[in-house]
C-alpha cells in the first residue's frame, strides 16, 4: 500500500501550474548535461518553486492531516553531501518530537548526472531516518528506482504525473 506522503506530492505536482513551473525549459541537450548548471539543477529551479507553492497550499487545505500525516513542515537536516530538494518533517504532537518523514528531489530525465546525484542523496536520506524517499522524474527515463526510493514521473507534454 503506498505511503500517503505520496499522494500528497502527486496532488502538488498535478496542481502546478505551467507558466510558473517553466514549461518547456526543463529539458538539458547532451551538450548542456555535463555543464555547471546541469549539476546545479538550474532548469529545475522554477519547478521546485512551483512545486513548494502547491504543496503550501495543500497544507493550507489541511490535506496532510485529513491523509493522517499530522502537521509538516520543510525543515533543512545536516545530512552530509548533497541534499534532496525539499526535506519534509512532521511536527510533534502530544509531547512526541518531530520526526523526519521525506525527501523530495526533482530533476529533469534529460539530466542524468544529477538525477543518479539525487538518487543518491535519497538513499542517504533513508538511512538517515526519512520514511519516504521521492525522486520526481520531470520527462522520459528509463531509471531504475533504488531500494526504499520511489519514482514518479511527470509528464510535460500531459503536465501531470504518470504511471
Amino acid at each position: 500500500m503506498p505511503h500517503p506522503f505520496l499522494d500528497l506530492v502527486t496532488e502538488a505536482l498535478n496542481l502546478l501550474h505551467p507558466r510558473f513551473a517553466g514549461k518547456g525549459t526543463l529539458d538539458y541537450s547532451p551538450a548542456d548535461a555535463d555543464a555547471p548548471a546541469a549539476a546545479r539543477k538550474e532548469r529545475e529551479r522554477a519547478v521546485v518553486r512551483e512545486f513548494y507553492h502547491q504543496f503550501r497550499r495543500l497544507w493550507d487545505k489541511a490535506l496532510p492531516v485529513r491523509l493522517g500525516l499530522g502537521h509538516l513542515m520543510v525543515q533543512a537536516d545536516a545530512l552530509p553531501g548533497r541534499q534532496p530538494d525539499l526535506l519534509v518533517w512532521q511536527l510533534g504532537e502530544y509531547g512526541t518530537p518531530d520526526r523526519r518523514l521525506a525527501a523530495i528531489s526533482l530533476v529533469s530525465g534529460t539530466n542524468p548526472a544529477a538525477l543518479d546525484a539525487d538518487l543518491v542523496a535519497l538513499e542517504r536520506a533513508r538511512s538517515a531516518g526519512y520514511a519516504v524517499a521521492v525522486l520526481v522524474a520531470l520527462g522520459a527515463t528509463d531509471v531504475a528506482a533504488p531500494e526504499g526510493v520511489t519514482i514518479l514521473r511527470f509528464d510535460p507534454d500531459r503536465w501531470q504525473v504518470v504511471p
